[in-house]
């Protein structure tokens, strides 16, 4: 008995623990999913979600319509807010180039894939990819969709026009090629930060580069002599 009493006294001068309270538990609850959020949302991810988003609108805008032909345009000028003119003739990109731009919007979820979680150089390839789209769109698919073909003939007025399709894939092209050099360098300065040894290896191995090494031996034996 007197055993288990010593075992359960508190030593002299060590204060008594206070309960823990159910209201602080939850106080510091929010303080957690601070800390979390902070650590989850960097900035090489943010532009990683940007790249994929591209990437996305880019591939969905070729199952879309990118240009029409209004019939009789100058007719319904006075009432277009509340009759506009009817659309004839509505395409998808696909039948100005094909599926190059389906494809390059493939290629670029794949690149942006292993980029994060491999090589940080080939997010440098979004730039490329997202130029090629931008040609596509302005050498391509716009001189054909500004074309009435025989439209233009049988119908009066009839002027064809670029729908939100071709401009969605026109500005996802152009984000994917902003967005790649931006991704490239925050994902090598994050990975900088996470292994300095590597970084401070590479620093080292340069400014040796730019020595040669006939100078240093040179130097040696100046300090001999």
């Amino acid at each position: 008995m007197r055993l288990r009493r010593r075992q359960g006294r508190r030593p002299p001068g060590v204060p008594e623990r206070a309960p823990e309270r159910p209201n602080d538990s939850l106080a510091r609850a929010p303080e957690g999913v601070a800390r979390t959020a902070l650590w989850a949302v960097t900035p090489a991810r943010g532009l990683a979600v940007a790249a994929l988003a591209a990437t996305i609108a880019l591939g969905a805008s070729q199952f879309t319509d990118y240009r029409a032909v209004e019939i009789g345009a100058p007719q319904y000028r006075a009432v277009e807010n509340v009759a506009p003119a009817p659309e004839v003739d509505p395409r998808s990109p696909r039948s100005a180039h094909g599926v190059v731009v389906l494809a390059i919007a493939v290629a670029g979820l794949f690149v942006t894939a292993f980029a994060v979680g491999r090589n940080w150089r080939l997010a440098r390839l979004l730039t490329v990819l997202g130029m090629a789209a931008i040609l596509i769109c302005l050498l391509v698919d716009a001189p054909q969709g500004l074309r009435e073909g025989s439209y233009a003939v049988d119908y009066e007025g009839a002027k064809a026009i670029l729908l939100a399709g071709f401009w969605a894939q026109l500005w996802s092209a152009v984000t994917l090629a902003v967005v790649g050099p931006l991704l490239a360098a925050q994902l090598r300065s994050e990975r900088a930060a996470r292994h300095p040894h590597q970084a401070g290896r590479l620093e080292r191995s340069g400014v040796a580069s730019t020595f040669p090494a006939s100078q240093r031996g040179s130097g040696v034996e100046g300090a001999a002599t």
